[in-house]
């Protein structure tokens, strides 16, 4: 009887020590879910409160301007820079680049609304204003016979231009480098009948070029310089005496008129970014290299071949366009004649 009484109260208390252990087993989860729960909504709330901080500091920028650039010139700096980014956010802008391998698609661009501001050549606004693109004048650089011309392979025959007669010559159609192919046969006693202009943008020209498919290439900075990274060209002209090979920076029309302020702004800094580039070229250089991998030899050319002064239109820049947009007429490349004093912004730059 003893026994049993004792078998008993050791089987009592054994039962008695696991429901214990099981009551603070259970204790110890619930203490611990509740835990588990307590961080996770201060994780929450952590989160919640950085991605509301995110939102409300990307809400802050409620305009965007969008800036279309080429693989080289004063808005490449300001882009890589960001000065332009930090000033206009100031003013709840935010901005937008889009980098275009020539002018016409940049033309383009701004004709579907997709960019506000561009950075062309001579011709694209030209062939733009005759399509009806809405856009105007901002203002101009100045121009340099080194950024651009016509280049034929190192053992090639060619060394005169009269010697393009009956040649195969790449071009971008609506460039500067079809304007400077139609001087260049002009001067040298040839009309553009007399060669066979094949109309590629600039990297397909060069592929052409490298495999011999065609004998000259009239080709624009900065794939001038990139190409004699790759192989001995001669430069059969450049600009000088042909064309003043400037730019221009373009706004649409509509931007131009709804946010002058902006337009200027982007003017503005622009303008001290090509200030800094005349100033400090051995800096500029060091700023290619750095950003592009480009070699410094070549990157040394690409900085001496272009004038990064901004100016306000100037008349002497109005009157060669129209001189250049009436050349295209008489050729029959448009169909109306255009006046460029036309599309000339009214407003004052504050440079």
């Amino acid at each position: 009887m003893s026994h049993r009484k004792t078998r008993f109260q050791l089987s009592f208390s054994i039962q008695n020590i696991r429901q214990r252990l099981a009551w603070r087993y259970s204790l110890l989860f619930i203490l611990f879910l509740c835990l588990s729960l307590t961080v996770a909504s201060c994780n929450s709330d952590l989160i919640n409160s950085f991605t509301a901080k995110e939102q409300n500091s990307s809400s802050n920028l409620t305009k965007i301007v969008k800036i279309g650039h080429q693989p080289f010139g004063t808005f490449f700096y300001l882009k890589a820079k960001g000065s332009l980014e930090a000033r206009l956010a100031k003013m709840g802008w935010y901005v937008e680049w889009t980098e275009f391998v020539a002018g016409p698609p940049i033309l383009k661009a701004i004709g579907q609304g997709k960019i506000d501001l561009g950075y062309t050549g001579v011709a694209p606004p030209i062939f733009a204003q005759s399509e009806g693109i809405p856009f105007v004048y901002i203002a101009n650089d100045s121009a340099l016979p080194g950024s651009i011309g016509i280049i034929v392979p190192q053992n090639s025959p060619i060394r005169t231009l009269a010697d393009l007669k009956g040649k195969k010559i790449a071009a971008t159609r609506k460039t500067a480098g079809h304007y400077l192919l139609i001087r260049a046969l002009t001067q040298g006693g040839l009309q553009l009948k007399d060669a066979e202009l094949v109309d590629l943008p600039p990297l397909k020209a060069q592929e052409a070029f490298l495999r011999g498919e065609v004998d000259a290439w009239a080709v624009w900075q900065p794939f001038l310089a990139k190409l004699q990274e790759t192989i001995p060209a001669h430069f059969l002209t450049d600009s000088e005496g042909l064309i003043n090979d400037r730019n221009f920076y373009l706004a649409s029309h509509s931007f131009a008129r709804d946010f002058p302020d902006i337009v200027k702004t982007v003017m503005g800094e622009t303008r001290q970014m090509a200030n800094w580039i005349t100033k400090n070229p051995d800096r500029a250089v060091e700023f290619i290299t750095a950003r592009t991998g480009m070699k410094k030899t070549t990157a040394i050319v690409l900085t001496k071949s272009r004038s990064y002064d901004l100016l306000p239109i100037q008349d002497r820049a109005v009157e060669e366009q129209q001189r250049i947009s009436e050349i295209f007429f008489r050729l029959g490349l448009l169909p109306d004649r255009i006046w460029i004093e036309d599309l000339i912004w009214k407003q004052k730059l504050d440079l």
